[in-house]
């Protein structure tokens, strides 16, 4: 699905605006990151993306049709093609996740065959079928997670929409996320997703906008942000076997002009925050070298994504 969003403004008092003259064109079979601090407007947005909430000003298209500016937007049957998880969604803690599925899958009207076979697939993708007759107030908080995710898949929409999704997922579950939307968009469904793990999006998504203060600061191709914001910089953490390498390591490291962030100790081995002009292909090219100069390096692990330099950088000139 198609999502062109024109002029979008939403106000609850008629004087502040949360969201602000918001324009973006999301393309069909995309993953699009919506990026900001709390307040900034995403969630707003995204509950008028998914037709639950009517905006205040401007009009939002799907695949070519829209709803003039002030009209309802919430059909029957676009409904049925949006899965929407918003922000605080709670779980019926007495249902268990077959139930509660079954009880929404019906709200879609899914015929009982087709229901049945889909939740037993979303079970198995999210690896709930264990739990499957457990009460989903029993369940662990990532377990819940799933569960809501699960939902808004099960009548294969063509439009999903995330409000934080990795809320509650351990690193493994964040993994096993990435994948699945991976796979949602290789389906050809669209994929709007909010987060505040910056580093999370950097590689899984096509577009994103960053949002403050209600309105749009930048929008486009991850990859177009980063150029025009001149972000060619990688931050990653050396662990070494002893400190008898220190001095090599920052000797190699100032020859190729890698600024050393910080020196700590992390389970009793020096570590060494460093950041890399160039990316990956300057960072391998500094590891051989060290490993030449005989330091002993045990991981090379990267901390922060090139979204989150140009997020820090607009940050800086803007206090939200």
């Amino acid at each position: 699905m198609q999502i062109e969003i024109e002029h979008l403004g939403k106000t609850y008092d008629g004087h502040d605006w949360a969201v602000h003259d918001l324009s973006l064109e999301i393309p069909s079979g995309s993953i699009f990151g919506l990026i900001g601090p709390n307040g900034a407007g995403k969630s707003t947005a995204l509950r008028m993306v998914a037709t639950v909430m009517d905006p205040s000003t401007g009009r939002i298209a799907y695949d070519g049709h829209s709803a003039g500016e002030g009209q309802a937007l919430r059909t029957t049957e676009l409904r049925r093609r949006i899965g929407f998880l918003g922000d605080g969604n709670p779980l019926y803690k007495h249902m268990t996740p077959a139930e509660y599925l079954r009880f929404f899958g019906q709200c879609f009207e899914l015929p009982p065959a087709k229901l049945e076979a889909a939740i037993e697939q979303v079970l198995v993708t999210f690896d709930l079928t264990g739990k499957a007759d457990a009460q989903a107030g029993a369940l662990s908080k990532g377990m819940r997670q799933r569960l809501l995710i699960a939902r808004c898949l099960l009548h294969e929409p063509s439009l999903l929409i995330l409000d934080e999704p990795a809320d509650g997922l351990d690193p493994r579950g964040r993994s096993d996320l990435r994948r699945i939307l991976g796979r949602v968009r290789d389906q050809g469904v669209t994929v709007i997703i909010s987060s505040h793990i910056l580093r999370e999006l950097d590689d899984l998504c096509d577009q994103v906008a960053i949002m403050q203060r209600g309105r749009l600061v930048v929008g486009g191709q991850v990859g177009d942000i980063i150029d025009r914001y001149e972000v060619g910089r990688f931050v990653y953490e050396l662990r070494l076997l002893d400190g008898s390498g220190l001095a090599a390591a920052q000797e190699v490291l100032s020859r190729h002009r890698v600024l050393i962030e910080r020196e700590s100790v992390a389970d009793g081995l020096p570590c060494l925050s460093i950041q890399v002009q160039g990316g990956e292909a300057m960072m391998a090219e500094v590891l051989s070298d060290l490993v030449a100069a005989g330091v002993k390096v045990v991981t090379v692990s990267r901390l922060r994504s090139r979204l989150e330099d140009v997020y820090d950088r607009l940050s800086e000139d803007r206090v939200n």
